[in-house]
């Protein structure tokens, strides 16, 4: 499924669903690098429609927080999947996303 984005004033939101495993890594790195060319100041991810995530996709979110801290803009990260939110706890990933831990979601709601 092709990523979605909208811009407005130089902010990118960038909408992610489906699978963000090493089925779909190949086809998606491609698309993610180009968002960010499309951003001037902030990406903003929505990943609350990812359903899957592996160490691949663990990977493409990496390097896309890399990318955007060597272009001189801000990533952030605006919804987060059930999905999303294990493989960060189980990483411990949290903290490079400005996330919150599956169990402060589930206080939460």
């Amino acid at each position: 499924m092709p990523l979605k984005h909208t811009e407005h004033n130089g902010n990118l939101l960038l909408t992610i669903n489906g699978g963000l495993t090493i089925f779909q890594a190949a086809e998606r790195k491609p698309e993610l690098l180009h968002a960010l060319s499309l951003a001037s100041r902030t990406l903003s991810l929505d990943l609350s429609g990812v359903d899957e995530i592996d160490t691949a996709g663990i990977q493409l979110l990496l390097l896309l927080k890399r990318e955007t801290e060597r272009n001189g803009l801000q990533l952030e990260v605006a919804a987060y999947s059930p999905a999303v939110l294990a493989a960060f706890d189980l990483l411990q990933l949290h903290f490079m996303f400005n996330g919150e831990t599956a169990s402060q979601a589930e206080g939460a709601a």
